[in-house]
C-alpha cells in the first residue's frame, strides 16, 4: 500500500456520498466522525495501525461513508491483521460506489489476500453437528529439514539496505534466506560515535528475518549496522557491509518508519559469547591487527564487541580520535614554531656578538675602545637572545619528540589496517607525513625537515 492511495482515500472519505441509503447522520455525528478521522490519520502516520483502525472504524460507524472502509482495511493490513483487512476490503467492494477510485486496487488486494488464506469468495460449507464425540489426532508439525552445508550460497541471501529512518523510533532491519538453509543471520548495530557494535540474531516473521534496533539507539544524526550470514558449520557465507565499513542510516525527522507494530522482539534469541565471533576476527584469521573480547551486554540483549587498548576510541592515545589528531597537529606545529624561534634567536644573538666585536675595533687594531654602556647593552641583549634560543630549542625538541610519537603511531596503525583512511585522502595510507628534527652544532643551530608525499 502506498501513502498516495491512502491520501486519495482520505479525500474520498470526506466528500464521497454513500452508495446505500442510511439514516442521515446528525450534525453532531458528522462532527465526531471528522474528529475520529483526523485522530486515525495521525495514528496511521505515526505507525500506530491498531489505533488508526479503531478511529477509522468509529468514524465510519458515525458517518456511514463507505470510503472509510478502505481506510479501516488499510490500517489493519498495515498492522499485520490481514484477515480483518480482507473482511473490510470485501465490505468496501459491496458498499462503495461502482466508480470509487480505490475499487480496482481493493479488488487486487482481495484476490491477493484470498490466495494467501487459500480461499476465494465461495461460501464455507458446514457439516451438521454430530452428537458423538469425535476422535481427533494431534496435529503434527514437521520441523524444517535443513539441507546440507553448501546447498545454498551467498546469492540466496537478500537484504535491502536502509538509508534513512526517523530518530527515537525502533528500526526493523529485514533480510531473507531460505528457511531450510540453516543460515544464522546476525545484525550488528551501533550509534554513530560508539566504539562497539551490539549484535542480535535475526528472527523469523512469516517469510522474512527481522532484527530490531531499539529506539534508545536511534539517536544523533546517524546509526551504523551490518549483517553477517553464517552456515550451520559456523562459516561466514556473506555479509552486507562489515564492521570497518558499515551501512549508514541517516536519522531524519519525517523519514518513513520501518517497524512492525505486531512483532515483538523481546522474546528473540540472542547470540552468546560462544556462538558469535567478531567480524574483525573473521576478516583477519591470524588476528594480527585487532584483538577484541566478547562480553555479554548488561541487559542480556545481544553481544557487545568491546575494543581493547589500541582500537579506535576517544582518548589522546586512541588513533583516529579527535583528541589524538589535536595532539598530533598541535605538537607538530609547536615543534616547527619553537625550533624556528630557536634559529631566529640564535641569529639575533650572533648579530649582537658581531656588533660588540665591531664596536671594539672601530679605531683599528688592537682594540682601542673602552668597555662602555653601549657595549654592555650589546652583551646583555646577546646573552638574552642566546638564552631564548636555548629555551626555544629545548621546547622544540620536546614538541618534536611528542609529534614524532603521534605520527609514528598513526603511520604504523595505517600500515596494519587499524585506521580507516578518510574519504578525503586520495593518497596512500602512508602519505603526507612530516618529520622535523632539530640540529645543533659548534656555532650554529637549526632544524631539518623531511616530508613524504
Amino acid at each position: 500500500m502506498t501513502r498516495i492511495s491512502f491520501a486519495i482515500a482520505i479525500a474520498f472519505a470526506i466528500i464521497a456520498p454513500a452508495a446505500r441509503v442510511y439514516a442521515d447522520p446528525t450534525a453532531a455525528d458528522l462532527d465526531k466522525a471528522k474528529k475520529e478521522f483526523v485522530q486515525g490519520k495521525t495514528a496511521f502516520d505515526a505507525g500506530d495501525f491498531p489505533e488508526a483502525a479503531s478511529h477509522f472504524k468509529t468514524s465510519y460507524n458515525l458517518s456511514k461513508k463507505p470510503a472509510l472502509l478502505y481506510n479501516v482495511a488499510l490500517a489493519n493490513e498495515s498492522g499485520g491483521q490481514d484477515d480483518i483487512a480482507l473482511f473490510y476490503y470485501r465490505k468496501f467492494l459491496t458498499d462503495a460506489p461502482a466508480d470509487a477510485p480505490q475499487r480496482a486496487e481493493v479488488t487486487d488486494r482481495v484476490k491477493s489476500l484470498e490466495k494467501k488464506f487459500g480461499g476465494g469468495n465461495e461460501p464455507v460449507k458446514t457439516e451438521p453437528v454430530k452428537t458423538e464425540p469425535v476422535k481427533t489426532e494431534p496435529v503434527k508439525t514437521e520441523p524444517v529439514k535443513v539441507k546440507p552445508v553448501g546447498t545454498y550460497s551467498a546469492t540466496d541471501f537478500q537484504h535491502q539496505v536502509v538509508d534513512s529512518a526517523p530518530p527515537k523510533k525502533p528500526l526493523d532491519v529485514t533480510a531473507f534466506v531460505p528457511e531450510d538453509s540453516g543460515f544464522v543471520v546476525t545484525l550488528y548495530y551501533r550509534t554513530a560515535g560508539e566504539g562497539k557494535f551490539q549484535s542480535k540474531v535475526m528472527r523469523w516473521r512469516y517469510k522474512e528475518l527481522v532484527g530490531r534496533i531499539p529506539p534508545d539507539k536511534m539517536l544523533g544524526e546517524s546509526i551504523q549496522y551490518y549483517i553477517e550470514v553464517k552456515d550451520a558449520a559456523g562459516t561466514v557465507v556473506t555479509r552486507s557491509a562489515k564492521s570497518t565499513s558499515p551501512n549508514l542510516v541517516t536519522l531524519e525527522a519525517g523519514a518513513t518508519e520501518r517497524f512492525y507494530p505486531d512483532w515483538n522482539d523481546s522474546t528473540g534469541t540472542t547470540a552468546t559469547a560462544a556462538e558469535v565471533k567478531t567480524s574483525d576476527e573473521d576478516e583477519d584469521p591470524l588476528n594480527r591487527n585487532k584483538k577484541k573480547k566478547i562480553v555479554a551486554n548488561k541487559d542480556g540483549d545481544g553481544i557487545e564487541i568491546q575494543p581493547q587498548p589500541g582500537a579506535q576510541g576517544h582518548g589522546f592515545s586512541d588513533v583516529g580520535s579527535s583528541k589524538f589528531k589535536g595532539m598530533k597537529w598541535g605538537s607538530t606545529a609547536a615543534a616547527g614554531v619553537f625550533v624556528g624561534l630557536s634559529v631566529v634567536f640564535f641569529i639575533k644573538a650572533g648579530q649582537q656578538a658581531s656588533a660588540l666585536e665591531d664596536d671594539s675595533l672601530m679605531c683599528g687594531m688592537p682594540p682601542c675602545r673602552t668597555y662602555d654602556p653601549y657595549d654592555a647593552d650589546l652583551q646583555s641583549s646577546g646573552q638574552r637572545y642566546a638564552t631564548l634560543s636555548t629555551v626555544s630549542l629545548i621546547v622544540g625538541v620536546g614538541a618534536t619528540a611528542i609529534a614524532s610519537y603521534y605520527w609514528y603511531k598513526e603511520l604504523t596503525a595505517k600500515k596494519r589496517g587499524e585506521l580507516k583512511v578518510s574519504g578525503k585522502d586520495t593518497k596512500s595510507p602512508e602519505a603526507s607525513s612530516w618529520i622535523i628534527s632539530p640540529s645543533v652544532g659548534d656555532g650554529f643551530a637549526g632544524a631539518a625537515a623531511a616530508g613524504r608525499f
